[in-house]
């Protein structure tokens, strides 16, 4: 398979970009990134950069696909962290994360806070992560809708996310999944997924040809909600070609 992707990552409303956004291809191999430091913790721009960067670099130098591949380059990522929390002496610097990695036939995935990841095959949404948090929670108890979660008070409210502990609390995929021709991949922070609802990822996937339109697409509705001082967003987005 063929994966075609592109990303965009924006201040939004606020003066520093907190999201960090990449991707790398290499030797058969892909990994897809994207995190969003903590802005109520100190370091939150360094928390998710040092994560992206760390995590990333690991991968160029040992490409592959497998859990243990992915737990490796958390590792990397992880003890990264711990060392430049001592060194900037910023100790409670956090970030959300969600990786995707892939031999282009099949994917893992990691996340941990409330940064997502959709999973769409034939332009309809298949899966998507659970976040990390207190509306999430409440959610899952029943308590409120899941369609609550966007609009609720406690929204930014985390119960989990990379701190440089062990990775423990990070959330595995616990099988490699297949993909086929015609799947697409979001990756989002939170700043993106409030203003653009899944339906509407849907609508504008099953019109866009590239991953680039279909940004495009969803970044125009967000624009047009987003108050002004809304927050940083950032969003991934792979779609899957046969050759």
């Amino acid at each position: 398979m063929k994966f075609q992707t592109a990303f965009i990552s924006k201040t939004g409303g606020r003066k520093v970009n907190e999201d960090y956004c990449s991707f790398m291809e290499s030797e058969g191999f892909g990994c897809y990134f994207l995190a969003d430091g903590l802005g109520g913790h100190k370091g939150g721009a360094l928390a998710a950069s040092i994560a992206g960067e760390k995590l990333l670099e690991a991968f160029a130098a040992a490409p592959g696909f497998s859990g243990a591949h992915l737990v490796n380059y958390l590792e990397n990522a992880r003890q990264a962290f711990i060392a430049e929390k001592k060194r900037q002496g910023k100790f409670s610097m956090k970030t959300t994360l969600v990786v995707l990695l892939s031999d282009f036939k099949k994917v893992f995935w990691a996340h941990i806070g409330d940064s997502r990841l959709y999973y769409f095959q034939s332009g309809r949404l298949a899966f998507q992560t659970k976040d990390h948090s207190v509306p999430q929670r409440l959610a899952s108890s029943g308590e409120i809708s899941a369609e609550k979660i966007r609009y609720h008070e406690d929204r930014n409210r985390l119960t989990r996310a990379f701190d440089g502990d062990d990775l423990s609390r990070i959330d595995f995929l616990k099988r490699p999944v297949d993909v086929s021709n015609g799947d697409s991949f979001l990756l989002c922070s939170d700043g993106f997924w409030e203003y653009v609802l899944e339906p509407e990822m849907e609508e504008d996937l099953l019109v866009s040809r590239s991953p680039e339109a279909w940004l495009s697409s969803m970044e125009k509705r967000l624009s047009k909600r987003a108050k002004a001082n809304h927050d940083n967003y950032s969003a991934l987005a792979v779609m899957v070609e046969s050759f």
